[in-house]
């Protein structure tokens, strides 16, 4: 959770160049509900309550929290990140249209 002012800050500020998509892997869909009230989250959360075993940590091979994807403009992964303090750099190189090593 510390990250969120960041997520926050960042999708204002890109709002028009980037789409944030939260996935809790957690089991109880009613705190995941709670805390984004809380922390004042804005954008989607995906919960199921399924922890890491549902559809889409397992599509992503999700392995730990927080895990963060940047999606080319063709819905490909152009950077696999473990800290939102990573996302403001490869947001930049994602929009700019830069390549990346895979």
């Amino acid at each position: 959770m510390e990250e969120v002012p960041l997520l926050k800050d960042l999708s204002r500020q890109y709002a028009n160049e980037f789409v944030l998509l939260g996935i809790s892997v957690d089991v109880s869909v009613d705190r995941v509900d709670r805390v984004v009230k809380e922390q004042g989250m804005t954008w989607p959360i995906l919960a199921d309550g399924k922890e890491f075993d549902g559809p889409v940590p397992t599509a992503y091979h999700i392995q730990g929290t927080p895990e963060i994807f940047v999606l080319d403009r063709n819905s490909r992964i152009f950077a696999r990140l473990g800290s939102a303090k990573q996302l403001e750099a490869a947001l930049k190189e994602a929009i700019a249209g830069v390549p990346r090593d895979r």
